[in-house]
Order: structure tokens, then C-alpha cells, then sequence
């Protein structure tokens, strides 16, 4: 099942002990909130410096702009349920009633919150397409609302993935619109450019230059949503030259800056 509307996106995917699993362990970072319900597996999730080992009938709850992937950690079978939506789906409001450090929270047997997940499960194979959208609408507000109920205290099985790590990515995201490039971020460590790399390949399977652009894009992208001019937004979120905002805009989204104005986007 996989139903793609807007401003929501739901995924089920099942993995099984044969099938072929490289494309599983996405890095990204994204616009949104997304969910993911853990029906089964061995998993381990990083969000930006924090790492998880999760187990059956945990929730993963991703706040937008966070870096984040997941790694499968065994061969047993995998299934998990994803749910993408806008902050504005269910009201910021209800969204920052959540606790500020929720990331992963258990869900009890028989708790209201698996009850959900559930009950998607029956409605995704008995409705419509469109009928089970107006569904899963009511049912991922309702998830939120019980979540902010039940979550009082977040499950502690996180771990920082390097202190050092923490404190780059601090210095990165509080200076993203004014750091000129890697060697600066380098000069403030005191570190070599190659350890540098090093520590984001190995911590976040990814390079610092990625990393620092993909969440100038996104912040890009919410002005130019906002109806500021193309022209201005690069220069605002620390790009150097149109020429190289407007080539990695279209890299990343698929289409050019100035068509982000006139549309709509989950």
C-alpha cells in the first residue's frame, strides 16, 4: 500500500529476510513531520546526532528540517508503517503540545496509539483510495493528540552518535545562512578538512557540503512558499551565486525555484 496525496503521505512497506535491502536506508531531510510505526525488525535510527535502537511497537516521530536515515541491523523480516504530513495539517498548536525532546516513544500493548495503526491497516485494504485519505486524516490527528497524552516521558534508548559531532552540527544550524563554506566550519574546529569529512561519513553516511545544503534548499523552498522572490531567497540562505542555487534547486526538487511560487507542495 501506498497512498500519496496532499498534504499527507502514507507508506507500508513490508521487508522480508530475502528481499534485497540497500534501498531501505534513506538519508534525508525534509519540510515535514513524519511518523514511523515499527510493526517488526531490527532497526537502528539516527536523527542529526542521536541514534536509536529501536524494537517492535516503537514510534519515531521526525520534526521537520532534521537530518535522519535508518540502518536494518539483522536479517529479520521488517515492517513499519510511514506517515508524511505538512505541519499545518493538524495545526501547529497540537504540534508543539508535543514534548520538545519526544523522538521515540513505546507504545503499550493494547494502547490507544497501536489501536490507531491498526485500524489503518484494516481501512487501507477495505476503502477507496480517496475514502480511506479522508480516513487517515481524522486518524493521524487523533495520533497526535494521544501521543501528546501518553508521551509525558520519551522512551530513553537514545545515544550520541560523538559529543564532538554535537557540537558541529550546533554550530552549523545556528550559523546555516552564514557559514561560506567547509573550511570555515574547519578553521572554527581547529580541525583538518579530511577528519572532518571522516566524522560526517561516518557518523551520518554523508558529506558536510550535503548536509549544509540540503537544509539551506529546504529553508529556501518554505520563503519561496512564503511568495519571496527567487532572486532574494539565495542570497538570504547563503548561497554564493544564483547560477549555483538555481542548478541544485532543480537537482533536489525537479523543478526551478520560480515554479515553487505557484505551487502547492506536501
Amino acid at each position: 500500500m501506498n497512498i500519496l496525496t496532499e498534504p499527507i503521505k502514507y507508506n507500508y512497506r513490508r521487508v522480508q529476510v530475502s528481499d534485497d535491502r540497500k534501498h531501505l536506508s534513506m538519508r534525508h531531510t525534509h519540510n515535514h513531520y513524519e511518523i514511523i510505526f515499527l510493526e517488526s525488525g531490527d532497526v537502528t535510527y539516527v536523527i542529526e546526532d542521536r541514534k536509536y535502537q529501536l524494537k517492535k511497537n516503537d514510534l519515531v516521530i521526525t520534526r521537520p528540517l532534521k537530518y535522519h536515515y535508518l540502518e536494518l541491523t539483522s536479517d529479520e523480516d521488517y515492517a513499519r508503517h510511514d506517515i508524511l504530513f505538512d505541519p499545518s495539517f493538524v495545526g501547529e498548536d497540537s504540534l508543539l503540545e508535543l514534548p520538545e525532546n519526544l523522538e521515540v516513544f513505546h507504545c503499550p500493548p493494547d494502547s490507544i496509539l497501536q489501536d490507531i495503526f491498526k485500524r489503518i491497516t484494516y481501512y487501507g485494504n477495505v476503502l477507496s483510495n480517496k475514502a480511506f485519505t479522508d480516513i487517515l486524516s481524522a486518524l493521524v490527528k487523533e495520533l497526535i493528540y494521544n501521543l501528546t497524552l501518553e508521551a509525558k516521558k520519551p522512551t530513553d534508548i537514545t545515544f550520541k552518535t560523538s559529543p564532538f559531532l554535537t557540537k558541529v552540527l550546533e554550530y552549523i544550524n545556528e550559523n546555516l545562512f552564514t557559514v561560506k563554506d567547509i573550511k570555515d566550519i574547519c578553521k572554527h574546529f581547529y580541525i583538518s578538512q579530511q577528519y572532518f569529512f571522516r566524522l560526517f561519513q561516518t557518523q551520518l553516511k554523508i558529506t558536510p557540503h550535503k548536509y549544509l545544503n540540503s537544509k539551506r534548499l529546504l529553508y529556501a523552498q518554505k520563503m519561496l512558499q512564503q511568495g519571496k522572490k527567487p532572486t532574494a531567497v539565495y542570497l538570504l540562505c547563503g548561497f554564493e551565486s544564483y547560477v549555483g542555487f538555481y542548478k541544485q534547486y532543480i537537482k533536489t526538487f525537479g523543478y526551478s525555484p520560480s515554479k515553487e511560487l505557484s505551487k502547492e507542495k506536501l
